[in-house]
């Protein structure tokens, strides 16, 4: 079985991790350790054979977790069955494929460019919830203490992760004017970064700002981002929680596009890394993944039949 990574009761030291049920008991008001030696068949089968019942309420399961060296009693909704849980992951990059294939969610333009309506247009949240709960948290480092996204396509995720990890959010907006931000007035003061970033879409060029006191020196920060592909905005996003004295613990990227630019200075993970793509005709391509949930892929993965459209681009996408 694995412990489930929002289990509540179980030390955060065995979240995440991989154990052998030894014994299963009928819940009793004041879990203590078993003696051994007798198992409760009839549950125990119910349990492998029926997978999907591993999370009913009302009973102990007493897993040896090899990385303690011991065993704990937990509930059994503390719990999943191993294979149950990779069904699981193997459902969300089904899912993930699905929304790729699909040419009202998904489209390569003509300059490299990647339309991704499931992301920034038609936000697909119980997908993203799923995303969160299978593929980010049992990846992510449990040591952040605030989610940061930029204004632009990544605060719905991150607001999504920050609420199931329950975690303060920031929203990082584009300021074009340093002297004259246009900011919340609600905000009583204002952080503005000093890296400019321009846009790919817009002939314009911003700085990113958050309100005063929202980053502590205290703080390690998690960046979510929509599509990576330049990494100015990562960039201009460490350095400004950086001059506030808080660390950056992670950058997360929903897509990743690792061709075009030969120098992507700020290192990230993604849930789906695209190095390149192949026409097929003039209406799909292929597409080369060198990243997929989170892992890097020893061997590039090709996706065949992704929409594409060789006559738009970045450029002329309508604002």
């Amino acid at each position: 079985m694995r412990v489930n990574d929002d289990a509540s009761l179980a030390p955060d030291i065995v979240r995440g991790e991989i154990g052998v049920v030894r014994r299963i008991n009928r819940y009793v008001s004041e879990p203590v350790p078993s003696a051994g030696g007798v198992i409760l068949v009839d549950k125990y089968q119910q349990l492998v054979k029926q997978p999907q019942e591993t999370e009913i309420l009302g009973f102990l399961v007493q897993v040896y977790i090899p990385k303690i060296e011991d065993s704990l009693i937990l509930a059994s909704n503390e719990v999943t069955l191993l294979a149950k849980f990779e069904e699981r992951v193997s459902n969300v990059e089904q899912r993930l494929i699905e929304h790729v294939t699909d040419p009202g969610q998904f489209s390569v333009l003509g300059d490299g460019g990647l339309d991704v309506s499931f992301i920034n247009q038609t936000f697909d949240a119980p997908f993203f919830g799923d995303i969160v709960r299978y593929v980010l948290r049992p990846n992510l480092s449990r040591n952040s203490t605030k989610v940061l996204s930029p204004e632009s396509s990544g605060p719905p995720l991150a607001a999504v992760f920050a609420t199931m990890a329950g975690l303060n959010f920031v929203r990082a907006v584009k300021v074009y004017d340093k002297t004259n931000p246009q900011v919340p007035r609600t905000w009583r003061g204002t952080i503005i970064g000093n890296v400019r970033v321009p846009s790919a879409t817009k002939k314009t060029e911003h700085f990113f700002a958050i309100p005063e006191n929202a980053i502590s020196t205290k703080d390690q920060v998690l960046i979510f981002d929509d599509v990576g592909f330049t990494g100015r905005t990562r960039k201009a996003c460490v350095q400004l929680i950086e001059s506030l004295g808080a660390k950056v613990s992670g950058i997360v990227n929903i897509i990743e596009k690792s061709y075009g630019e030969p120098d992507v200075p700020v290192e990230s993970r993604a849930i789906l890394g695209v190095e390149g793509f192949k026409p097929e005709s003039d209406r799909t391509c292929s597409l080369i993944l060198n990243q997929l949930l989170m892992k890097r892929l020893d061997t590039p993965r090709t996706i065949h039949g992704v929409h594409y459209e060789p006559k738009r681009s970045l450029s002329t996408l309508p604002i």
